[in-house]
């Protein structure tokens, strides 16, 4: 995927894949529709910034699932609909382990409540 400014999805994610937040550019925002268990639909806007990934949840929304990014790995630990809607950020676990704030885990990324500086 070539680097991008803005990446729309059309379709619900347990989680965007890896690739689609790293094609983003600092600055780049995706706006995608979650669907981190199956009874919660939330439309997200991920901003990359210098230091990671924040989310913003905007409304609640329901797509058909993605083919290939909707299915959760052995590992996931899915986030009740409070913690969902209580996301602000979202790690990659190859730079930073899950802790203590994850909402949501799901293999090659975590999604956590506090805000990228610390709120």
């Amino acid at each position: 995927m070539p680097d991008a400014d803005v990446v729309y999805v059309n379709a619900g994610v347990i989680s965007p894949p890896l690739h689609w937040l790293m094609a983003l550019r600092p600055g780049g925002r995706m706006f995608v529709p979650w669907r981190p268990a199956h009874d919660i639909g939330i439309a997200l806007l991920v901003r990359r910034t210098t230091s990671g990934f924040e989310v913003e949840p905007m409304m609640p929304t329901w797509f058909i699932p993605c083919t290939g990014a909707s299915d959760a790995p052995p590992d996931h630990k899915p986030p009740d609909r409070n913690a969902a809607w209580a996301t602000r950020s979202l790690h990659l676990s190859a730079e930073q382990a899950p802790d203590a704030t994850a909402t949501a885990v799901y293999g090659e990324v975590w999604f956590a409540s506090e805000r990228l500086d610390g709120r």
